[in-house]
């Protein structure tokens, strides 16, 4: 029910009268009938507005209050709307219902529907900041509730009620700055264009205006960006302090700057930029707030781990890779895997298992296609690799690295799509294996038939695991043994007269055998120039499998001469 003036009666009267004349007499006369008496049951709502100030000026905030009583007797479900002047803005999160904030909400877009109770006032207070001045100077505003109740008949009944006006006066002796971007949603990485308008709507010039906006952390100002009434000032920056001059009545002048974003959280951020104004009014120095800009930085929570096992092996094992992809966060991406393995491995055809199912014909060269990853979702992969036999004549490796690579696209709200890459961490495999060298020397190396020489043999172990070594063609063939000579570290020799092999024992990982014996070279098969080269052969054991191996020497070289010449 509509609010009414005079006291409150919960019965509706009413009566009837009729007026007539009889012929008797020409004198009007009245009937009237019985009165009727209709109960009513309802609502009665008013509606009252408050604004804390009458006047104001440009970056003023002003705080409104709304006040609705319901003096019927029925509650009813009110829902308050009110809309803004377009030259006013909300103060974030400034809404409150009974002294009770409501982060989020907005008068525009409606309070949330409220109880009012007979004998009920229920109050909202919310404050606003003016960034524009109309050409009336006036800020006209009023608020408007829609209610409903239920009849005893069950029946919804739907209304709405009126504030009062509520004007505010401006003073037009300031100046005002309205600040936006380019756009809402940004990445790290992106480049975001910032515009201001500075504007004279009064009377009164504006002296020695300045702007300055504080850059927000993880967001870097592009040197040379600013352009103010499209003129570069490469000097200018947001900083320090950008030189704006005199701002005469009526006229405007644009400000422009670009930014970089360079960081944010896994998850998305907030980066809120407020510009300041300042300038001289006669001789008072004024200053003005801009409204605020909030950019939201998106940056989905995707993350990729290797790991290897075992992470110790020799050559010749198999080890199978592990590589986990996670979303964490609430944007779906579209991603592709790569795995480059170094120079040792080789994969193992056909081993590739995605999430637990074969995928023969996928190559991790050419990249494992993960189609569209969803918020929090995981994918596992598994792959084997052999590690192949090093070549010779190359620096031995002991330790293998490498890293996947994830390649993911995402999209913003405002449509544009967005690439990173990452890498997972190192994934490292310790190679055990040995390093068996040999170098000999054959002193002198000009002799006459029936000659002695000394062989002086160099055995080392560069590698990271220990062997059992033996030497084989210790001596060139019809040589004679004689015996050992400088024996630095004695060689196990076998009980024949020339011993076929010189078994040297265990070399741990930069161990050195050096060997010294001496033979007779008495065949006259044997004259000329001998050359010959010693083996040596090596065992050794990982996880209970034995495994060997051999290498060569270099080539040497004995000249016998017949000792009749």
């Amino acid at each position: 029910m509509s609010q009414s003036s005079g006291p409150l009666s919960h019965t509706l009267k009413n009566q009837s009268l009729v007026r007539f004349s009889s012929g008797a007499t020409e004198l009007e006369q009245v009937a009237y009938s019985n009165t009727v008496v209709t109960p009513w049951i309802g609502p009665r709502l008013e509606v009252h507005k408050l604004c804390n100030v009458d006047e104001a000026a440009l970056g003023q905030t002003l705080t409104y209050l709304i006040e609705i009583m319901n003096s019927g007797n029925c509650p009813a479900m009110v829902r308050v709307l009110d809309y803004l002047s377009p030259e006013t803005s909300l103060l974030a999160n400034s809404v409150l219902r009974d002294g009770t904030p409501l982060p989020g909400v907005s008068p525009e877009r409606g309070i949330p529907a409220q109880e009012v109770a007979p004998g009920m006032t229920l109050r909202i207070h919310f404050q606003v900041i003016i960034v524009g001045i109309p050409l009336a100077l006036k800020l006209v505003n009023q608020a408007m509730v829609r209610y409903e109740f239920v009849t005893p008949e069950g029946r919804t009944v739907e209304g709405e009620e009126k504030s009062n006006v509520v004007e505010v006066n401006l003073v037009s002796s300031s100046l005002s700055l309205v600040l936006n971007a380019d756009r809402v949603q940004t990445f790290v990485g992106d480049i975001v264009t910032y515009n201001l308008l500075v504007s004279n709507p009064g009377f009164v010039i504006g002296n020695d205006a300045m702007v300055t906006i504080p850059v927000p952390n993880n967001i870097e100002f592009l040197p040379g960006s600013v352009v103010m009434n499209e003129i570069f000032v490469p000097e200018a920056t947001p900083d320090s302090g950008i030189m704006v001059g005199e701002v005469l009545p009526g006229k405007s002048i644009p400000i422009q700057f670009r930014v970089q974003v360079t960081g944010g959280s896994s998850t998305a951020e907030s980066l809120s930029t407020q510009a300041l104004l300042e300038y001289t009014s006669g001789d008072q120095l004024e200053t003005v707030y801009s409204n605020v800009v909030t950019l939201q930085v998106i940056q989905p929570r995707i993350s990729i781990a290797k790991s290897a096992d075992p992470s110790v092996a020799t050559l010749g094992d198999i080890v199978q890779y592990q590589i986990t992809v996670r979303n964490e966060g609430s944007f779906a991406v579209d991603a592709v895997v790569t795995d480059f393995l170094p120079p040792g491995m080789q994969y193992v055809e056909g081993s590739l298992v995605w999430n637990g199912v074969k995928r023969r014909e996928t190559s991790l060269v050419k990249g494992i296609n993960l189609g569209t990853l969803t918020a929090r979702s995981t994918v596992n992969i598994q792959f084997e690799v052999n590690l192949a036999e090093q070549e010779k004549h190359v620096p031995a490796v002991f330790e293998l690295m490498n890293q996947a690579r994830l390649l993911y696209t995402f999209r913003l709200p405002d449509s544009r799509s967005v690439q990173r890459m990452i890498s997972s961490n190192p994934a490292v495999i310790q190679l055990k294996f040995p390093i068996i060298s040999v170098h000999v020397e054959v002193k002198p190396d000009l002799i006459e038939r029936g000659g002695i020489v000394t062989f002086h043999v160099r055995v080392t172990n560069t590698g990271s695991w220990p062997a059992r070594v033996q030497l084989a063609d210790v001596l060139p063939p019809g040589a004679k043994w004689i015996g050992e000579a400088e024996v630095r570290e004695r060689a196990i020799i076998s009980e024949y007269s020339s011993p076929r092999h010189l078994h040297l024992g265990e070399l741990v990982p930069s161990a050195v055998r050096e060997i010294t014996y001496v033979a007779q070279i008495s065949s006259s098969e044997q004259l000329g120039a001998q050359k010959g080269s010693m083996i040596a052969m090596y065992t050794y054991e990982w996880n209970g499998q034995k495994h060997s191996g051999q290498s060569t020497s270099n080539i040497y070289t004995i000249i016998v001469e017949d000792s009749d010449e």
